[in-house]
């Protein structure tokens, strides 16, 4: 397990190093905001596309050399983009190559699955969310002190060559120190095979199930469009630039491990998965309209800090729900839905967002709020759906 904490937190640290200069560098290559969105929004949507590629090659080759070859390749792309993305369009394509090779984390969440029986199984998913939330506090951090001092002269050359090494450290270590995970033995830990497609038909089955899953894509769509916009309304509301937005990256980071690492275990305990869950939405739109109407710096940490609290609280205990009315879908495949419904909405939000915030700065922000609000109304009548399921499921059968 630390090879593979070590592992995520590179892919994930790699490309959170780029995070404070990456929008303005876009801006500085000529690329308006309408277009930088999208272009940013690339490297999720390529992500999303490759990860059941990586993991059903991992299922034929193993997964330590398929670790090792995504881990190069990243490498490679990293590369490009620090010494000859020196355009729009070819920083286009260095994301594009960085983001499907990224959809190797999938390997990595399906070794977990390799060493670790059901009752661990929830423990070794929390500490790779762990790796990916320390990469989001110490990336930015990192990627802030060598990108530049104002946006004007943001580079992104020193940040993603730090990338490129990193994630050819990460190839030397899983090639030196990581046994494979896989055993062609026991078939319950590979991949049945499932596509995207087939596993939301098969969630559909459970239409609860299912608008949860929805729910999810709507939660994380928001969160991508206010992450997506910050660069620019922070520097035109501020002046910030790549060093102020790193230690406003890693304070949201730095909560979300904090949440994440421990606080929503005991709060679920007391109050209930389904009460956080509520709580979760009403944080979100409580941070996202404190940003969007304040115009202080202290408002910026204040609603972020709800913005965080709340996306930590919400994505481990909506997760939970969905794993408890799983049945006989298996957690497995009810995981990689939730998964990827998450990574549709990060890859969503951004494709609109940039038009939005051309109309209003804050348009992109008071949407969330809307979407919060709906979703909340929506999570309390899923929730009765699923108990009501429960109960028909539980109803003896008098025919």
């Amino acid at each position: 397990m630390p090879i593979l904490f070590l592992v995520i937190f590179v892919v994930m640290g790699s490309f959170a190093m780029l995070l404070p200069s990456i929008m303005f560098v876009l801006k500085n290559l000529g690329a308006s905001e309408a277009w930088a969105t999208p272009i940013l929004a690339s490297y999720s949507f390529a992500q999303f596309l490759t990860g059941p590629s990586w993991g059903k090659l991992s299922d034929r080759l193993g997964r330590k050399p398929v670790l090792i070859v995504g881990l190069t390749l990243a490498a490679a792309a990293y590369g490009f983009i620090a010494f000859f993305a020196d355009s729009v369009v070819h920083m286009h394509i260095g994301l594009v190559l960085a983001g499907a090779c990224a959809g190797n984390s999938a390997v990595l969440y399906a070794a977990v699955t390799d060493i670790t029986g059901n009752e661990g199984r929830a423990r070794g998913m929390g500490m790779m969310g762990a790796g990916v939330g320390l990469a989001f506090t110490v990336g930015p951090a990192i990627g802030a002190v060598l990108s530049g001092v104002s946006a004007q002269a943001a580079d992104i050359t020193a940040p993603a060559g730090l990338s490129m090494v990193a994630c050819l450290v990460g190839a030397c270590v899983v090639a030196v120190f990581l046994r494979e995970t896989l055993d062609a033995d026991k078939s319950e830990t590979q991949f049945d095979g499932t596509g995207r497609v087939a596993a939301l038909i098969r969630v559909s089955e459970k239409p609860a199930l299912m608008q949860l899953a929805v729910a999810m894509c709507l939660f994380t769509l928001a969160l991508a469009m206010m992450e997506a916009i910050m660069s620019y309304l922070m520097n035109v509301r501020h002046g910030w630039g790549p060093k102020d937005l790193g230690v406003m990256f890693s304070y949201f980071g730095v909560i979300l491990i904090v949440v994440q690492g421990g606080l929503v275990g005991r709060l679920a305990r007391r109050f209930g998965e389904e009460k956080l869950t509520l709580a979760g939405v009403s944080m979100m739109g409580a941070g996202l309209a404190i940003l969007a109407l304040s115009a202080s710096t202290l408002g910026v940490f204040i609603g972020l800090g709800f913005i965080s609290a709340g996306t930590g609280i919400y994505n481990t205990s909506v997760l939970a729900v969905a794993s408890y009315n799983s049945g006989e879908l298996g957690r497995g495949l009810t995981m990689g839905v939730f998964q990827s419904m998450q990574a549709l909405g990060r890859s969503l939000g951004p494709l609109i967002v940039g038009v939005l915030y051309l109309v209003q700065h804050e348009l992109p922000l008071f949407i969330g709020c809307v979407i919060m609000a709906v979703l909340l109304i929506w999570m309390v009548v899923i929730f009765r759906r699923l108990h009501q399921g429960k109960v028909d499921a539980e109803r003896p059968n008098l025919g």
